[in-house]
Formats: C-alpha cells, structure tokens, sequence
C-alpha cells in the first residue's frame, strides 16, 4: 500500500510582504522623477514648436508688410503709426482700428486665426480700450485662449489673469505667455505725440509704430531676441500684491496710452534679468531655470536664468518731450553691457552670440 504525500502551499509571510512592498516604493521612487523629467521635456517642447509657429508668423508678416509685426501700434489724433496699418482709412478717428494693438494679435492672421483677427477688427475700436466693446463677437474671440500663446507648464488658467481688479487687467482677453522683445529702452510711458522718440527707443527686433526691416536689425536677426516666455513664480519682495497671472501677458492690445506697455512686450532695463518674477522681465515656469525665446531669425532657444545681465547705466523712460535719447541711447549700446542686453538690442554694434 503506498502511502500519499500532501503538499502545503505556504502563504507569504508578513514580512515578506513589506519587503516586497518596500521594494515596489523604491522603484516608484526611482522612477517617478524620471517621469516628470519626460513630462517636462514634452511641454518644453511644446513651447518651442509655440515660439517657432510665432517666429513663422513674423515672417509670413514680413513677405506680406514689408517688415517685421511693429512692436505696437499707437497713434495721436489725427495720425496713427504706422499710418493706417490696419488699411481701413480711419486714421482721423481717436478710436480707430489701427490703434494700440501688439505683436501678437497682427500675426494672428499668419497662424490660422484670421476670423478672430476679423471679428476684433470688425469691432471697430481701439485695440486697447474694454468700454466700447459690445460685439459678442469680438468679445468671444478676445476671451477664446489661443492655443500657440500657451506655454503648458505655466499653471494659470487662461482668463485668470485678467479677474483681477489693478493695473492693466481691465482689458478683455485671454493670457499669454510670450511677448515681444521690446530692448533695453523702456520707450512704453513715452507719449505717443512724440512718435519719433518712442521709435528711437525701440530697440528690439519689433519697433513701436514702425515695421521693421531686416537691414533695420544691424546686429543681425540670429543675434537678435524677437519674442520670449514670460511667466513664472511672482517675487513677492517685489510687489505683495502681484500674483503668479500678473507677471502674464496679453495677446489682444495695450492699455489706453501705454502703446505696448508690459501686456505685449518686455525691456532689459536696469534690473530686468531673467525669470525675476516681475511683470517688466521675461521668464517661465520651465524646470531648471530657462526660458524660451525667437531670434529675430526664427530660430528658438532656451537660454538659463543665469545669463549675464549687466545694465549698469540705463533706466529708461520718461513722459517728456524733452527727454535726452541721445544720452540713453549711448547708455544703452555702451559695450559693457551684458550679454542678455546685447542680445535684446538690434543695433548696438556689439552683437552677443548665443551661449552654447
């Protein structure tokens, strides 16, 4: 008679479960950093293709004007500059179409969004103003974000910087994250009356009130920035009452008599480095400290935080007529100046090439 063995299958102890347990942890520990690092490599990339599609726009602008997207349009009764841009014979008009629009929103056009540019132009108001717009239309295409304006590592929501009460948030429109290179001038608080100084101030690859040309761009358009990111967390040490949305831009237009202030363009003036978190400096929510940018070129680069940034010796702007721009001028192509200075002016005679 043979005798039946039984086996026993033994269960995992206790222990041997948190091991396995533990073990698992370890590996998610060591694989998740890894996964965000993909994440962020894939929305940085996405910013790139953002700031390329911009820089194809420009120059789809330029075959078809003549010349780079003006910085901003602005006007004084009875001119507006560049004269009757928009080509709608207005110019007489305070209010007219031509009027206080940026960068962004007259490239619309060369990015598959011609029907919002219409129905903003339709509307037939300064592109800056919010109290004489009553079009639903228009409305609807101010407030519709447009996707290529959207850097998709910022956290701010599309309309959330425009819900606050101060400074330029009264205007109709969806956010952006990217503005114009507006040079180490801040020419913006100079009245529109006085065209000539406000243009002379402009000494980025785009000019208030002006289409510029690629002779215009002495330094080069490879040496030249054209757009870059803003964005970022907000310095608290420099204003309690700004959040993360009011370091934003704004793509539709330009507050009643600013003409291209902080909603479409930033400066290199004294103290504007990289990601200050302030609204007058570009930077970006990106992972290890770089932000975005177009050459005047069309190519784009991602340049760190850290980029020298001397602007020792110009501030700039002032609302007179007798401002010294021969003086500001020379401060701001003095050789000394830094690297992210000299890239941010298109004709200073000391073109910076691009850290490697």
């Amino acid at each position: 008679m043979s005798t039946a063995h039984k086996t026993h299958s033994r269960g995992f102890t206790l222990i041997e479960l948190l091991v396995v347990i533990a073990i698992i942890g370890v590996l998610v520990g060591l694989l998740l950093p890894a996964v965000q690092q993909a994440r962020e490599a894939a929305r940085r990339s996405s910013c790139g293709n953002n700031l390329k599609q911009i820089g194809l726009a420009s120059h789809t602008h330029m075959d078809a004007k003549k010349g780079l997207p003006p910085l901003a349009t602005f006007g004084f009764n009875p001119k507006s500059y560049p004269q009757d841009y928009a080509g709608n014979g207005k110019n007489s008009n305070y209010s007219n179409q031509s009027r206080n629009h940026n960068a962004l929103f007259l490239i619309l056009p060369y990015m598959e969004e011609t029907a919002r540019y219409e129905a903003i132009m339709n509307n037939n108001v300064n592109g800056g103003f919010t109290g004489n717009i009553t079009d639903a239309a228009a409305i609807t295409a101010r407030e519709t974000p447009v996707n290529g304006f959207m850097c998709p590592s910022c956290p701010v929501g599309a309309m959330q910087p425009y819900e606050a009460a101060n400074g330029f948030h009264s205007i109709r429109g969806s956010k952006s994250n990217y503005c114009a290179n507006g040079g180490p001038l801040r020419s913006w608080g100079i009245q529109a009356a006085f065209a000539s100084t406000k243009q002379a101030h402009s000494l980025g690859a785009l000019c208030h009130g002006k289409v510029n040309k690629p002779r215009d761009i002495v330094d080069g358009m490879s040496n030249t920035l054209m757009f870059g990111e803003v964005g970022g967390p907000a310095d608290l040490t420099q204003n309690k009452n700004e959040g993360d949305e009011d370091i934003l831009g704004i793509w539709v237009g330009s507050t009643s008599g600013h003409n291209g202030n902080v909603e479409g363009a930033r400066y290199s003036h004294n103290g504007a480095n990289l990601n200050r978190g302030r609204r007058e400096c570009f930077g970006s929510a990106h992972a290890g400290g770089v932000i975005g940018f177009v050459m005047a070129d069309g190519a784009t680069v991602f340049l760190p935080e850290t980029l020298n940034h001397n602007a020792t010796g110009t501030n700039g702007w002032k609302h007179t007529a007798t401002y010294d721009v021969a003086a500001k001028l020379a401060a701001a192509n003095h050789p000394d100046r830094g690297v992210f200075q000299k890239l941010s002016n298109r004709q200073d005679g000391h073109a910076a090439s691009l850290p490697e």
